[in-house]
């Protein structure tokens, strides 16, 4: 086989991936948390003095646009509940927190939400009965660049992250492999502390989270 004719087989090939990721792109997967990893992540929180204790999971969910997997639920001492899942859509655009929880309705805020001015990022919403934080981590970013609500923040830190994955330039190039996945692991805390002991506990756990999940991509 001489080269013309190789290149020749090789475009068609790409031609009729990338007209059947288009006719029937994939669905979104979200990579599960494995329980290794939930179980040293509450090990890190305990060993700083916080009583930690699993409550019971919901249901992983995932249809044409966006996929999400159970969310986790840890009681942080008597004061507070940690909830986080990871999350991944179909279509950049969609990579942000408020569209996210549109999907997620039991991790909605309220519209009078207010994001952080500096990084991280992340929203704050204060009610008489608790505070509730939430942000979207980007694992394999440096502190804080991978914690984010907004779409052009999150799609940044996936464009910074560098994939392992084995040959996939090629991959990407004959359509085996997205080019990115847009995933983040949304993470939510309630919590009945004042305000300053509330904000000193959320940044605590995110520096957890880091420690725990941030690992190289």
């Amino acid at each position: 086989m001489n080269l013309r004719n190789f290149y020749g087989i090789l475009a068609l090939v790409s031609t009729v991936v990338a007209l059947q990721s288009m006719i029937f792109p994939r669905w979104p997967d979200a990579y599960k948390i494995s329980t290794k990893e939930i179980d040293q992540f509450s090990a890190n929180v305990s060993s700083t003095g916080h009583i930690v204790k699993s409550l019971a999971t919901s249901a992983d969910h995932s249809d044409f646009n966006i996929s999400h997997t159970a969310l986790t639920r840890l009681r942080i001492d008597s004061n507070s509940e940690l909830i986080f899942t990871n999350v991944q859509v179909r279509d950049r655009k969609d990579l942000d927190v408020p569209h996210i929880t549109e999907s997620i309705k039991s991790l909605q805020l309220t519209k009078s939400a207010t994001e952080s001015k500096q990084p991280p990022y992340f929203f704050s919403d204060i009610a008489p009965s608790k505070t509730t934080y939430q942000t979207c981590f980007v694992q394999g970013n440096h502190w804080p660049l991978g914690l984010a609500v907004k779409q052009d923040q999150l799609t940044a830190a996936v464009d910074q992250v560098k994939s392992s994955e084995a040959h996939l330039p090629i991959k990407r190039f004959l359509g085996f492999s997205p080019s990115r996945h847009y995933q983040c692991m949304l993470i939510t805390l309630n919590t009945t502390l004042p305000i300053k002991e509330g904000n000193q506990l959320w940044l605590e756990l995110l520096h957890q989270f880091e420690n725990t999940f941030n690992l190289e991509k």
